[in-house]
């Protein structure tokens, strides 16, 4: 595909724009029209549209009644990134003990720069709405799975954190550096995290990390990934869930590889 000298001046490559044009449709809340497409994204017109052509042509897009959503072919890719799949295939059998002795909803997440991606997520049938959802993301600093990977994260992934805004959410957010550093350094000592209605007013979570030693080739240790039980205030015990979390997160732990969890 060839892109016009006026457009190649601006510095993007033509996959730049393609991945802009997929994040621009994942973030909506429906289908996104061309008009909106181009003013969302930048681009011009003509160009979201063969940008956009193009990738309904791979099933990356779909079009729809109204304008474009995400085609099933992403879907498919991402059932075969290995690391997430060999995660959540070790883990879906502790989530669903889990999810039958609480009830409650069971996450599995990841850490993405400073958000945490959620790439599993168990519900039953007295499972309150949350705002996460497999394939979504949500702060770090404000989630009990953010919390509970960045305790055993290196320093690196804990300063992109710290760099970064922390508004609060709720009443109880922690929106300052020195106390998400005190926060972390708890959940190092005792296992576990906490989301005090911090991300969402009402909501309550505690978690824990899948930790695997070695895991980046050198010594110590690293959180791949994060456990937790979520649910209403009002219903759900964080503390009293904390020992059945930490045991199944350390079970998964133990079968991906080594754990030298303190």
């Amino acid at each position: 595909m060839r892109i016009s000298d006026e457009e190649a001046g601006q510095g993007r490559s033509v996959g730049d724009r393609m991945v802009l044009i997929l994040d621009t449709v994942a973030t909506a809340p429906g289908e996104v029209g061309l008009s909106e497409l181009a003013r969302l994204t930048g681009l011009k017109k003509a160009t979201a549209h063969r940008l956009a052509s193009d990738l309904v042509a791979h099933r990356m897009l779909e079009r729809g009644g109204y304008g474009y959503r995400l085609g099933l072919r992403l879907f498919e890719l991402g059932q075969q990134v290995p690391a997430s799949r060999r995660l959540r295939a070790t883990a879906l059998p502790f989530m669903a003990d889990l999810l039958a002795a609480t009830g409650e909803i069971v996450q599995l997440g990841v850490l993405d720069r400073t958000d945490v991606i959620y790439v599993e997520k168990l519900t039953g049938r007295h499972s309150v709405p949350v705002p996460s959802a497999v394939g979504t993301r949500l702060p770090a600093y404000c989630s009990g799975l953010g919390k509970a990977i960045l305790a055993f994260e290196d320093q690196a992934a804990v300063d992109l954190v710290l760099a970064a805004p922390m508004p609060a959410r709720t009443s109880t957010t922690i929106t300052d550096g020195p106390r998400l550093l005190r926060e972390l350094e708890t959940i190092r000592d005792c296992g576990v995290a906490y989301d005090r209605e911090e991300g969402t007013r009402g909501i309550v979570c505690v978690a824990a990390p899948i930790v695997v030693e070695s895991y980046v080739g050198r010594g110590g240790h690293r959180a791949v990934a994060g456990l937790s039980v979520t649910g209403p205030a009002h219903r759900l015990q964080p503390v009293r869930l904390a020992a059945a979390v930490r045991t199944a997160a350390l079970s998964i732990s133990r079968l991906l590889g080594p754990v030298p969890l303190r």
